[in-house]
């Protein structure tokens, strides 16, 4: 099996544990929406920070994965891989930004988490990451131009 397999097996893999983790940190962030007790908004903000932990092994597993098949395949001359980059770098600005509220709510006191829970955007956070992931998808599979 050639090395490029390889790759796109360990890509595919950091994939997986990406979206597997980050799964974990969304639902976390959708259990928010409920404005539960102040306990249970505690526990969903740690159990987000974990999976967010998770998430990032997987993601750079994936980056260098994919910078590393990119060498090998040849694409740094094709628009499809520079529109997935620009997809990829918006999306990790968009949620970068989103999730300010939510470093936010895990440093405020109990006293503020109430209001820094509701200015969580989870909604916007999931329609941002799926609208990405679909764009990388079609990109990454259909190779378009």
């Amino acid at each position: 099996m050639s090395l490029y397999r390889w790759l796109l097996l360990l890509h595919l893999a950091g994939l997986s544990t990406f979206l597997l983790a980050h799964g974990v940190t969304a639902g976390a962030a959708l259990g928010l929406r409920g404005r539960p007790s102040l306990g249970e908004s505690r526990l969903l903000l740690r159990l987000s920070l974990r999976g967010a932990a998770v998430s990032y092994a997987g993601l750079l597993l994936l980056i260098v994965t994919g910078v590393w098949m990119g060498f090998l395949g040849s694409w740094w001359g094709r628009a499809w891989i520079w529109a997935a980059i620009g997809v990829f770098v918006g999306v990790f600005v968009a949620m970068g930004l989103i999730s300010n509220a939510y470093r936010g709510a895990r440093s405020a006191t109990d006293e503020r988490l109430g209001e820094a829970v509701a200015r969580t955007r989870p909604l916007t956070a999931t329609w941002v990451g799926t609208f990405g992931l679909a764009a990388l998808l079609l990109l990454m599979v259909l190779k378009p131009f």
